[in-house]
């Protein structure tokens, strides 16, 4: 019997060197959107420190945690935000980092992926979501 899966929707990214995604971080009333990186072996979502303060978050007053990666490692903070893509709204602990000379941004697996049923068709260029609950 073939599987069939349903998504509430879709997004075409342009970018051959990844998955760039069109994010909303709301705090309150306050909000900030911006384009994060899909990364799907990233264990967190991490966002450049200049969004935690446009929300008016003391960024440093978050729980502290070290990340290591190949080109070395960072500090950043974690905080409670609502994460808006793509039409689909949920709470999620993500991080900001420490350096302001860090300006990536990326969703993971935890406060992002772990939300989500995802679907995508590279070859399209073709990214499709639905809440995991849904």
């Amino acid at each position: 019997m073939p599987l069939s899966l349903h998504f509430d929707a879709s997004y075409r990214y342009t970018s051959a060197d990844g998955i760039d995604i069109p994010i909303e971080l709301r705090v309150g009333n306050q909000r900030v959107a911006l384009i994060a990186r899909l990364d799907t072996g990233a264990a967190h979502c991490i966002f450049d420190r200049r969004y935690g303060e446009e929300l008016g978050l003391d960024v440093e007053a978050g729980r502290p945690q070290r990340f290591r990666t190949m080109a070395g490692s960072f500090m950043a903070y974690e905080h409670e935000v609502t994460l808006h893509t793509l039409g689909i709204e949920f709470s999620a602990a993500v991080f900001f980092a420490r350096d302001a000379a860090f300006t990536k941004n990326f969703v993971g697996r935890s406060g992002w992926l772990d939300r989500l049923r995802i679907g995508i068709v590279d070859y399209d260029r073709l990214l499709f979501l639905s809440a995991y609950d849904s």
